[in-house]
């Protein structure tokens, strides 16, 4: 902010924490910066004049909107998300109810982590000024498919093996791979299957690694995991 005087030759006085200025005050010079809740009040005196008036104005400056960690979006896995914020001093707020955040929501201390799709909607609040303009982030977090018997890493018991998956939350077909290199379909290939079993017979039975992988379709996208186990 800036202040100026009508009176020519007029040297202006002031402070910034509210207390009556005099000519022993701040002499002002230049621009003054104002940062949180301050009020500023100035005196002008010249050679000639008996001191101005008292010119007053209370300032209040918003902090900054908080930031996130991550970029809003799709992933397959949960996410670990910080929210920060540049204004010095300032308290971040919280929700993740898609209720818009104040000061009485959670307050922000640690890191938050997304575990499914959820939408984060922070503000940042300082002593004596107007809270920040709301910031929000949609994550979604779409899980694939994930092999559970037999457990990997393991050797098989038999060349006839049953694999049973958990289909994620959001999967809709299945594609199941075994090979004697990752990622490979040399020993089987369940092709595009929307069931969570599958039986495999003729399994080599001479004790080499074989290498699963377990695809997902997900949203038009196929992801993938790797399992590694030992022939019987």
């Amino acid at each position: 902010m800036t202040i100026g005087d009508s009176t020519s030759g007029a040297t202006i006085h002031y402070t910034t924490d509210g207390t009556a200025p005099t000519t022993s005050s701040a002499t002002y010079s230049s621009a003054i910066t104002v940062s949180g809740a301050e009020t500023v009040k100035a005196i002008a005196v010249a050679s000639g004049y008996g001191t101005s008036a008292v010119g007053s104005a209370a300032y209040a400056t918003t902090p900054y909107a908080p930031v996130f960690s991550l970029a809003a979006g799709t992933y397959y896995s949960s996410q670990t998300v910080t929210i920060s914020d540049a204004t010095s001093g300032a308290t971040i707020y919280y929700t993740t109810n898609r209720s818009t955040p104040s000061t009485g929501s959670t307050a922000y201390t640690a890191p938050l982590t997304i575990t499914s799709t959820e939408m984060i909607e922070a503000i940042a609040a300082s002593s004596g000024t107007p809270v920040s303009s709301v910031a929000s982030a949609t994550y979604s977090i779409d899980t694939p498919a994930a092999l559970t018997t037999p457990s990997s890493p393991s050797q098989f018991t038999s060349t006839t093996v049953t694999f049973d998956w958990t289909p994620g939350n959001t999967a809709t077909n299945f594609e199941l791979y075994l090979g004697t290199s990752v990622g490979s379909s040399n020993l089987y290939n369940s092709g595009n299957v929307t069931a969570t079993t599958e039986t495999v017979s003729e399994l080599p039975s001479n004790g080499e690694t074989i290498y699963a992988r377990l695809y997902s379709l997900i949203n038009g996208t196929w992801q993938y995991a790797n399992y590694t186990y030992t022939a019987f």
